[in-house]
């Protein structure tokens, strides 16, 4: 068995890790980079899409890599449009309002996974194909056993990071239990195109199986992420396009289909579950968790991808500190960056969570109540500056190093 010494190993080679990787390299540290599957950078149908805040943006930016990303396509979120169809009340927000380029950027992932490890350095090895079988902690460090073909490695590391997923090998081997629960809906996702295009506008609209959002794609498509219980999905899915397109502009509302026009055509669709998954300790010892793997909520509102890259900011921001990089083994390291996300997931899973209960009832008081909420958060400019800066993660850039 031939063993390999890094000062920190990296589980999942998806955009958190990846980026994780890179701001880690830039510190000096040397990093081994896994992943069970090869990396595929190819296009999908469909599209593979995350939305990126505009706080994200800047991150990625003080990391080198933004414009590169963007060079792939981005889509524009300069302005969110909020409705529940049939009900009173709307939220309209606009970039101008942050004095911004945009909200956030609608994105392919392998547009983002590419750029970022091209820019990889020689301090980062990856390593694809590579399962993971089991790691031992103690004093010296982190002892990691893998299966890289044919043959068994050990690695050796200071810190062991899971960025491996929702279901993360890392986090239940380190036996670090969760919270949360199945929401029993299905999330549906295609790309869709329309009659008079996006015009930089991300529509979110209440429903009461569960919210539907339009975002917008570089090319002037959108794509759809709809929320619906198992049996509407299994008839969605089944659906040929002309029906399903039919049934979405009926379910989107006059009101925003007039500004749309007609939906046109639609790329394949798809289908992933929804789920809230929180870990109860994003630290134990010297394994550490980031991205789903700490944290998996639902899609409304788009805060998971960049959840998880404030994640990657604040390790960075721990692990530069001069006392991280005397002693990697300090259990202070894990603490820290475990009690400095905590305030934040809690808030956006929290929130998250709040609004899927607060549109779940059709009960004519709630409805009633629901609008005029909306109505008040419209009317409150202190109130609507507040929502703006967190739907662009402006307001957690600013608390980062707080």
């Amino acid at each position: 068995m031939t063993a390999k010494t890094y000062d920190i190993v990296i589980v999942g080679a998806g955009v958190i890790g990846s980026v994780l990787a890179l701001s880690l390299a830039k510190e000096g540290y040397t990093i081994a980079l896994l992943d069970a599957q090869d990396p595929s950078l190819e296009p999908t149908n469909p599209e593979r899409v995350i939305a990126l805040s505009e706080g994200s943006k800047r991150y990625l930016s003080s990391l080198g890599v933004w414009d590169d990303i963007a060079a792939g396509g981005a889509g524009l979120i300069q302005h969110i449009a909020v409705r529940e169809p049939q009900n009173i009340g709307a939220v309209d927000m606009s970039h101008q309002e942050l004095d911004s380029d945009a909200l956030g950027y609608v994105l392919e992932i392998r547009h983002v996974l590419a750029p970022t490890q091209q820019a990889f350095t020689d301090h980062i090895k990856s390593m694809y194909g590579v399962q993971c079988l089991g790691f031992r902690q103690d004093e010296a460090g982190i002892c990691l056993q893998v299966q890289d073909g044919g043959k068994q490695l050990e690695i050796q590391a200071r810190l062991l990071i899971g960025a491996d997923g929702t279901h993360s090998f890392i986090r239940s081997f380190a036996g670090i239990q969760t919270y949360g629960w199945d929401h029993n809906r299905l999330g549906i996702v295609a790309s869709i195109a329309c009659e008079h295009g996006h015009n930089n506008t991300a529509y979110e609209c209440f429903k009461e199986e569960g919210p539907l959002a339009l975002l917008p794609l570089a090319d002037d498509r959108f794509s759809l992420v709809w929320s619906v219980a198992p049996k509407t999905a299994v008839e969605l899915l089944n659906l040929n396009d002309e029906s399903f397109l039919h049934i979405l502009h009926n379910e989107v509302g006059d009101e925003i289909m007039g500004k749309l026009g007609r939906f046109t055509s639609m790329g394949k669709r798809a289908s992933f579950p929804l789920e809230l998954r929180v870990a109860k300790s994003f630290a134990q010892g010297r394994v550490l968790l980031a991205g789903n793997a700490a944290h998996t909520i639902h899609p409304i509102a788009g805060q998971g991808m960049n959840l998880g890259l404030r994640d990657v900011a604040v390790l960075a921001d721990v692990l530069q500190q001069t006392w991280a990089k005397e002693d990697l083994n300090k259990p202070l390291i894990g603490q820290t960056y475990a009690e400095r996300r905590r305030l934040d997931t809690l808030a956006v899973a929290g929130f998250t969570e709040g609004v899927l209960e607060t549109f779940a009832s059709s009960f004519l008081p709630k409805r009633w109540l629901r609008g005029r909420g909306l109505q008040m958060m419209q009317s409150t400019p202190v109130l609507k500056q507040f929502l703006l800066k967190q739907a662009a993660g402006i307001a957690q850039l600013e608390g980062l190093k707080s």
